[in-house]
């Protein structure tokens, strides 16, 4: 474990770049402030003797997003991670949007006394999302700022889009490599999904993808797990603390739920239903590693099990 004195830690956490909050479970059900640093007091506005002892829906304003607010209630609830993409207020009203991961602090297996929240201002990516000769046409008349999808979501199936889903695991990488955790990443694909839709068109091959894409998100339930789509029928899922041995039988229930769809296919070589095939590669990343290792072992490991027959698991080496 790492061994860094507290004031050096203390020192690290003053000077990142992106906010950083400390809160502590209180007596009345709220989790008052105890520590932030100067990135979340430039991002928010407020000084920390402001925030000090005062419990951060202070910031939701009286507009409050009620799903980010049940996700994060939830988690903490639950003891677990949440990542929300909220709509935070400034100390001066200015509205902005924030992008926040809060993580448990446990000593033991007792409930967490402690949550760690980690913001980053989500203005500038919905700028850079934002494309001029679009603006009326996806956005409206009216110039509004455009739905949070555009910002994240693959707009055929509603999970995450590639590039949001890949910086997401970067920043993920990095706090497991810090907090000595594993992380695994599960890769599938639909199996012929090109005969469907040669047989049924591509309308329809569009919603077995979303059909599919239900079925493997809706058992990601814990907050800090992810789903993407790639491309095609690729869906890619990325899941905390599970050792490879789990890994393989949660990825073998989620082509269950695959299966039990049953949606037609005539022309499959596997069976009457699409199925799919599945790679998985869990590690636990060492200091110099770089998340793309997870991707090359998932990928090399869904080949592997589309020669074999599709319709399986095979894990990454």
């Amino acid at each position: 474990m790492n061994s860094l004195p507290d004031t050096v830690i203390a020192r690290v956490l003053e000077l990142s770049p992106e906010g950083i909050v400390v809160c502590r479970r209180g007596e009345a059900g709220d989790w008052p402030v105890e520590f932030v640093n100067a990135a979340f007091e430039r991002l928010t506005g407020y000084a920390a003797r402001e925030l000090l002892g005062r419990d951060l829906r202070l910031l939701q304003g009286s507009e409050r997003d009620r799903e980010s607010r049940q996700r994060i209630r939830s988690a903490l609830e639950a003891g677990q991670a949440c990542r929300v993409l909220v709509r935070n207020y400034r100390s001066d009203g200015t509205q902005f949007w924030s992008e926040m991961l809060l993580e448990p602090l446990r000593q033991g297996e007792e409930a967490p006394q402690r949550y760690i929240g980690y913001y980053r201002d989500a203005g500038e990516r919905l700028r850079m999302e934002q494309k001029p000769a679009a603006s009326r046409e996806t956005f409206g008349a009216t110039g509004a700022v455009p739905a949070l999808g555009v910002l994240r979501d693959d707009r055929l199936t509603g999970l995450y889009n590639k590039e949001y889903f890949e910086e997401l695991l970067k920043r993920d990488w990095a706090i497991a490599q810090r907090e000595e955790r594993c992380l695994s990443v599960l890769m599938f694909d639909i199996d012929q999904l090109g005969l469907y839709n040669d047989t049924f068109g591509r309308t329809a091959g569009d919603a077995c993808i979303k059909r599919v894409a239900r079925a493997i998100g809706g058992c990601l339930r814990r907050g800090s797990d992810l789903a993407a789509r790639f491309d095609g029928g690729m869906i890619v899922a990325l899941t905390h603390g599970m050792d490879e041995g789990a890994t393989l039988q949660f990825a073998r229930t989620l082509l269950d739920k695959v299966r039990e769809q049953t949606i037609h296919h005539p022309r499959s070589t596997v069976t009457r239903f699409v199925t799919a095939s599945a790679g998985v590669a869990s590690c636990q990343p060492a200091k110099d590693e770089q998340s793309d290792i997870l991707y090359t072992q998932a990928r090399a490991a869904l080949q592997k099990a589309k020669g074999a027959g599709r319709n399986r698991v095979e894990a990454g080496v």
